[in-house]
């Protein structure tokens, strides 16, 4: 009796809620807006301690556990062998990149005069094409002139978004500073916090609730963590194949776009395209035809990674069938791109797993 009760109240209370927020909309939105605005470095620090939270858990069980050391200097010691671990394969990342891109560019840069000369044999070649464009001596311009032009340019409004960039940018560094230090007092304090918020939950809220909140969240993280785990997996067996069979097909560039294969493929189903586009660029600039080759190629990996690798290492490992981990990529893509993309999986999967369970109760 007690317990429909507080259910008749806490409905009462949720309606009553729903109302204001429909009556007063516009300014439920701007408040949402200016709440999120100002929690979002801790909301992003939240993001960062789940996903180091993975690492940490590895060190801290598999490695640390049986050492006679403290689990406090133990949890410090795996929060930043976790941080050192993320930075190491970040850089090794940059490190294979960043070099094999400095001198496709280079060589880009070279080979601009040959291209500017081919361009202009053909424009004297073809008067008739460009009567309507300016003469090469009448887009030349005095130091002085353009450097006033480029004064005005800094002081128009093109200029202000430059510097509205450069301060995004650093607003962007200082949220991902605060974000860090966030996460690690989460990881630090993780126990206390999980106690702290069982002590709420059992004070206000009742017990069948609690439980089925508590279900639910459980359901999202086993999804979340299979889903990480399924993600980078399958971006490792793609970045491998990647290498391999630009290596037997004896094109250049082979490390470097295969690492950036799979690093842009932890962006679910279309990620990889986006290395492959950079690759074929690259290519180019050494030889048409073997970037045509790497364009074949990279197709029908793309095709065996969408068909057989993705299904069944990301799909398998968070129980969710093919044709949903499609769907949920295209329309959590399509309400919320990027984001939506990463985290439509988990959350549909999460979604599919409480059906199924619902099911089976409401069957038998």
């Amino acid at each position: 009796m007690k317990e429909k009760k507080e259910l008749i109240q806490y409905t009462a209370i949720c309606i009553f809620i729903i109302y204001l927020l429909c009556h007063y909309w516009d300014t439920a939105v701007l408040w949402l807006g200016t709440c999120l605005g100002v929690i979002r470095p801790l909301l992003l620090g939240c993001v960062v301690a789940y996903l180091l939270n993975l690492i940490m858990n590895f060190y801290e069980v598999k490695i640390l556990s049986h050492r006679r050391t403290r689990s406090s200097r133990r949890r410090l010691v795996s929060i930043l062998l976790s941080i050192v671990t993320l930075l190491l394969i970040l850089a090794l990342i940059i490190n294979m990149i960043v070099p094999e891109l400095k001198s496709c560019m280079e060589i880009l840069v070279s080979s601009l005069p040959a291209v500017y000369e081919m361009g202009m044999q053909y424009v004297e070649s073809h008067p008739e094409l460009f009567s309507l464009l300016p003469a090469p001596s009448e887009l030349q311009m005095d130091p002085q002139e353009l450097f006033s032009q480029l004064v005005a340019f800094l002081g128009s409004g093109a200029g202000a978004s430059l510097f509205g960039y450069i301060s995004s940018f650093v607003t962007l560094l200082v949220n991902l500073f605060v974000a860090l230090i966030f996460a690690i007092y989460v990881l630090a304090g993780k126990e206390w916090l999980g106690h702290q918020a069982d002590r709420l939950a059992c004070t206000y809220l009742p017990a069948g609730i609690r439980k089925k909140i508590y279900h639910i969240l459980y359901t999202l993280d086993n999804s979340f963590h299979r889903f990480i785990v399924g993600q980078c997996t399958e971006a490792l067996i793609l970045g491998i194949l990647c290498i391999l069979g630009m290596c037997l097909l004896r094109l250049p560039y082979a490390v470097m776009i295969g690492v950036l294969v799979g690093a842009t493929a932890l962006i679910p189903i279309f990620g990889a395209y986006i290395g492959a586009i950079v690759g074929i660029l690259m290519i180019f600039t050494e030889s048409p035809l073997k970037a045509l080759i790497f364009f074949v190629f990279i197709v029908v990996l793309q095709q065996l990674e969408n068909q057989l690798i993705y299904p069944r290492v990301v799909g398998t490992s968070i129980g969710l069938p093919g044709i949903l981990v499609f769907s949920a990529v295209m329309a959590g893509g399509s309400l919320f791109g990027v984001a939506g993309v990463l985290l439509g999986i988990p959350l549909a999967a999460s979604f599919y797993q409480l059906l199924k369970e619902d099911l089976k109760k409401r069957e038998h």
